[in-house]
């Protein structure tokens, strides 16, 4: 992996080149497999925990408050001391909360446990982005960024339909037993990859003033701080969808867990469609723009059809496009904002990604509260709203000129 300086000269072919996708098209991938792999055992585990839906959810939420916690932690350690000792030690700690969550005796100490996995899990993701902001930027970066995301498509894809044909056989535990291999794998893949960042780009200041400093000066960034929050309203929205599509999917329409796992992860290729599909734009902002646009109107069509418990072809109909709005928007944010805050990748990604995934854990136990169809309408309709009003200013913001061109 070549520092900032070589950038430009950066390989975009060849097996080296795809192997450097896979290694960041994984790490971006953790949130989806630690969350979406056991979503066909939630309702089970409501059963053999003795609790209820909106507990048993707050596993998600925990995991995502802990993905936050680790991206702000292991992202700024980073730009201080570089990306590859530090994603170590977060998967390091990933892999012993996913182990010790085998022993889960209890919902509490099982979301618990879903804290500190999500915490490991957090380096992964917030070097998923730096990693490529090292190496690659302007269109290049935007480019595999989009195939970034069009990989990780896959995983939720994938995920979901691996867990339903294991939930029958193996349960949750059996699932998160994949989970603890994946991450040993790539906590030995790590250990064999070369450091990204050069030293004469890091961070030097011995206190905590240098990176406050970072952080303050990106939030103050209009421009950048507008791509944080129309991904993190696209991230909430999104995980609305997950977290009542597996009670609505099974309890309401009937489908088994495995059924559901084919529907869900047939559905979540639509995401890696379109981030595949805003790299058509000559200039990225307008993706970001349409994508909002796209998953906005179609995710209130949405509401419309679960307040009303219409039947289940309309329920698939409005998904996919709403789904194929929100991988536009997730491509071409993440592309904008890293540009943007590229002299302090660490910190930029650990922006995108706290944010968005407090807003999600915010989210995502609000569609339990009473019947699941209408408080899922109601989640629907407000985010879809958020995103059309804040799309406004994003409008009007000169797009970088860099993201101009092919």
């Amino acid at each position: 992996m070549e520092n900032n300086t070589s950038s430009q000269s950066a390989p975009s072919t060849g097996r080296s080149y795809i192997a450097f996708l896979i290694f960041i098209a994984i790490l971006g991938a953790f949130s989806s497999l630690v969350n979406d792999m056991y979503l066909p055992t939630i309702p089970s585990m409501v059963k053999e925990f003795h609790t209820t839906p909106s507990m048993t959810q707050l596993g998600l939420s925990m995991a995502m408050i802990g993905l936050g916690i680790g991206s702000v932690i292991w992202g700024s350690l980073s730009d201080h001391y570089g990306r590859k000792p530090i994603l170590v030690i977060s998967l390091i700690l990933f892999v012993i909360g996913t182990a010790v969550s085998l022993f889960s005796n209890s919902i509490i100490f099982f979301i618990l446990c879903r804290l500190v996995q999500g915490i490991g899990a957090g380096g992964g993701m917030v070097l998923s982005y730096s990693i490529p902001a090292d190496r690659y930027q302007g269109r290049q970066l935007a480019t595999v960024m989009a195939l970034v995301g069009a990989i990780n498509g896959i995983a939720p894809a994938g995920s979901p339909l691996i867990g339903g044909f294991m939930a029958d056989s193996v349960g949750w535990r059996g699932i998160f037993v994949v989970l603890l291999v994946i991450g040993v794998v790539m906590l030995l893949w790590s250990l064999r990859r070369p450091e990204s960042l050069d030293p004469s780009k890091r961070m030097t200041g011995k206190g905590i003033k240098e990176y406050v400093n970072a952080y303050f000066s990106l939030f103050a960034d209009r421009r950048f701080m507008t791509y944080v929050l129309l991904k993190a309203i696209g991230i909430g929205l999104l995980y609305a969808y997950i977290s009542s599509a597996t009670f609505i999917y099974q309890e309401h329409y009937g489908f088994s867990s495995m059924q559901f796992g084919m529907i869900f992860g047939a559905n979540a290729l639509a995401i890696a469609v379109g981030s595949t599909l805003v790299m058509k734009f000559k200039v990225l902002k307008q993706g970001l723009v349409t994508g909002t646009v796209i998953m906005s109107v179609f995710a209130i069509g949405e509401a419309v059809v679960m307040y009303l418990a219409l039947p289940f072809v309309w329920y698939e109909i409005l998904v996919i496009p709403m789904l194929v709005g929100s991988g536009m928007l997730f491509s071409s944010a993440n592309s904008l904002g890293m540009e943007e805050g590229k002299s302090d990748a660490g910190t930029a990604g650990a922006i995108l990604n706290v944010v968005k995934y407090v807003f999600a854990a915010a989210v995502a136990p609000l569609v339990g509260i009473g019947n699941m169809l209408h408080s899922s309408a109601v989640c629907f309709v407000a985010v879809a709203v958020i995103a059309l009003i804040l799309v406004i200013p994003a409008i009007r913001l000169k797009p970088l000129a860099e993201m101009i061109k092919k």
